[in-house]
């Protein structure tokens, strides 16, 4: 009994001091078990990981972000450091191929869509499964993750864990020049009085132009979808990658109406006073659900195995999940973080239809598809 009492308090000050009183009420059938496999194998990754010193860490742009990753994980470990760069994934695909090319292996883990994973990083054979570095219980364990499993963008559900999902914007439009019931359908987007009036958030990049394009192009099909490319485009007043601009034009009344705004700044920009209308889904085709940057990668040849290994695991618990969605602005998939801080038009509604965005069966563009949007907005 005194054996079970020291495990008790032992497995209490370590669960609680790492991630908060969440899954203590748990721990005695733990003790129970005596010392379980997982805590041994815990206890090594986490003294290695405390000699690594640091995980090298890319996810997505913002301050809020980066200092709540950051100081979260350096509160639960200050013994490791978290070196945070941001970039957009496709710059960042170009930047790691580059390295490894040369040989210099410096990330360790990456925080981005799962476009930049599956057309960029995994053809690149720079990939580690995910699965063997989910060490504690509440990470692991199906039961705390929506549908009762962990959720792989990629086929053989691998190297993509998606951990965080929202319903997407597909446009947003500037209320003084346009009604929401003058777009709410798709084809009201090719009505002539909105030439030179749309601007789009270019689809050939990984990110949000991309994802609403492909979600047209699968709604309307090949020979419906080609002909809408083809329409959007001549009423585009403009194409352009900095999503921020794209918005603050909507704002300032320069463009009417916005395709495929960035899924994070929309609800950023608008908490900071700037007025434009957001439609969340189409009348005839509904909306899709995206990933956004919710989508976790683990590098082969990583400088920092241990930490990193730390850091998902920490990053998947409640609490780094809690910090992830008040963060980023998306909705968790682990049952117990709640979502009442996210504004409504993020979440689905069930009599709504959603195209599922982020799996590698939905991001791979067809030949036609590809050579079209070349054609149509290729630089």
């Amino acid at each position: 009994m005194e054996s079970r009492s020291r495990c008790q308090w032992f497995l209490n000050a370590l669960f609680f001091s790492i991630l908060g009183p969440a899954i203590v009420p748990g721990l005695p059938s733990v003790c129970a078990q005596g010392k379980a496999e997982w805590q041994g194998r815990w206890e090594k990754v986490l003294a290695e990981a405390k000699k690594d010193g640091k995980v090298v860490l890319h996810g997505p742009p913002g301050e809020f972000i980066r200092n709540s990753l950051v100081q979260g994980f350096k509160k639960a470990f200050p013994e490791i450091s978290v070196e945070y760069a941001a970039a957009r994934g496709s710059e960042l695909a170009a930047k790691i191929q580059t390295e490894r090319t040369a040989g210099l292996y410096s990330t360790d883990l990456i925080l981005q869509g799962t476009s930049t994973a599956l057309l960029y990083f995994k053809p690149m054979g720079a990939l580690d499964p995910i699965k063997p570095a989910l060490i504690l219980p509440e990470v692991a364990d199906p039961k705390n993750w929506a549908d009762n499993r962990l959720e792989f963008a990629d086929a053989e559900e691998k190297v993509n864990l998606v951990f965080a999902t929202i319903v997407k914007t597909p446009l947003v439009y500037d209320s003084k020049q346009v009604s929401r019931q003058e777009v709410d359908e798709l084809h009201e987007l090719l009505n002539p009085k909105w030439k030179g009036k749309v601007v789009i958030n270019d689809p050939i990049p990984s990110g949000s132009g991309n994802v609403t394009f492909r979600f047209i192009w699968e709604a309307l099909g090949p020979e419906k979808g080609a002909d809408f490319y083809r329409k959007i485009r001549s009423q585009a007043g403009g194409v352009d990658r900095d999503e921020r601009r794209q918005i603050e034009w909507i704002a300032k009344g320069k463009y009417a109406i916005l395709l495929g705004p960035g899924d994070r700044i929309v609800p950023e920009l608008q908490q900071r006073g700037l007025n434009f209308g957001i439609l969340d889904e189409f009348k005839d085709y509904g909306s899709l659900k995206t990933a956004g940057p919710s989508s976790l990668m683990l590098f082969n040849k990583a400088p920092h195995p241990n930490a990193a290994t730390v850091f998902v695991n920490w990053l998947l618990s409640k609490n780094g999940q809690i910090a992830w969605s008040q963060s980023a602005g998306y909705v968790s998939r682990r049952v117990d973080v709640p979502a009442d801080h996210l504004p409504s038009y993020a979440l689905p509604r069930p009599a709504s239809k959603y195209w599922v965005s982020y799996l590698e069966k939905a991001i791979q563009r067809t030949a036609e598809e590809e050579k079209l949007l070349t054609e149509l907005f290729g630089r």
